[in-house]
């Protein structure tokens, strides 16, 4: 059974596409700031420069990070030292909810632009969500992030790499993109081990797809070597590699 006799294009590019829900997220930390503000609670915040880690790989970490500036990059080695880049988060996202106390933490969190971390001890973030106005951003919150990994699951497991770099091009659109007519400049300046370490592929291999994509005309470099992209051509694209006609 082929994916387009499983569901509409658009249904199925639901699935794939990853959501980042940034009106829901800057309402979210909005909220914490005002309450912390209001209870007065001490806060501490982290300076990172462009490629700190905030912890080395393996460590503990039970507090909860909020991105007030900066984009952070959340990594993972094997124990041959292998890097994976799990996801890549903006300004007014969050991360280290997840985190047991006392467990290693799953990912290493580091800095891919200059940052600036709001740091808070788990009891403090309990607090904060005995606020109604929190809470209920909170669990949204909560179920976009579930959604969120689903989707780049999927696109593991069901896209070659080729159009995983396609989707991810897409996806960094959506958090770090100024919209210039009908293309979107993306802000954030990544190598190509960064990319390959997205998809899981190699860096030649990434640079062959980023050709490919000039060439359709997809995207284009800015004199300041930023990628410009036309989403439009992107979607049509993934539609192509996924096997499915657009919807109009």
């Amino acid at each position: 059974m082929t994916m387009a006799s499983t569901g509409t294009a658009t249904r199925v590019l639901d699935d794939m596409l990853v959501p980042r829900g940034s009106e829901l997220s800057s309402r979210l930390m909005k909220g914490i700031k005002s309450t912390l503000h209001t209870r007065a609670v001490p806060t501490r915040r982290v300076e990172l420069a462009d490629g700190e880690l905030l912890h080395q790989p393996g460590a503990t970490d039970s507090r909860v990070y909020l991105i007030e500036t900066g984009a952070i990059c959340l990594e993972h080695y094997s124990p041959t030292g292998r890097r994976t880049i799990l996801d890549v988060l903006s300004a007014n996202e969050y991360f280290g909810e997840d985190s047991l106390p006392g467990m290693p933490s799953q990912y290493t969190p580091a800095a891919i632009t200059p940052t600036r971390l709001i740091v808070m001890e788990s009891g403090v973030l309990h607090g904060l969500l005995r606020e109604a106005n929190v809470f209920d951003v909170w669990q949204h919150s909560q179920i976009l992030k579930a959604r969120r990994h689903r989707s780049l699951l999927l696109q593991h497991v069901t896209s070659d790499s080729e159009a995983r770099l396609a989707m991810r091009l897409l996806d960094l659109t959506q958090s770090f993109g100024t919209r210039t007519g009908q293309d979107i400049r993306i802000g954030l300046k990544l190598r190509h081990e960064d990319y390959a370490a997205m998809i899981g592929t190699t860096r030649s291999r990434v640079g062959l797809f980023l050709q490919r994509f000039t060439d359709r005309k997809m995207i284009r470099r800015a004199p300041c070597g930023a990628i410009v992209a036309n989403p439009r051509l992107i979607v049509g694209y993934i539609m192509e590699r996924m096997g499915l006609r657009p919807t109009g």
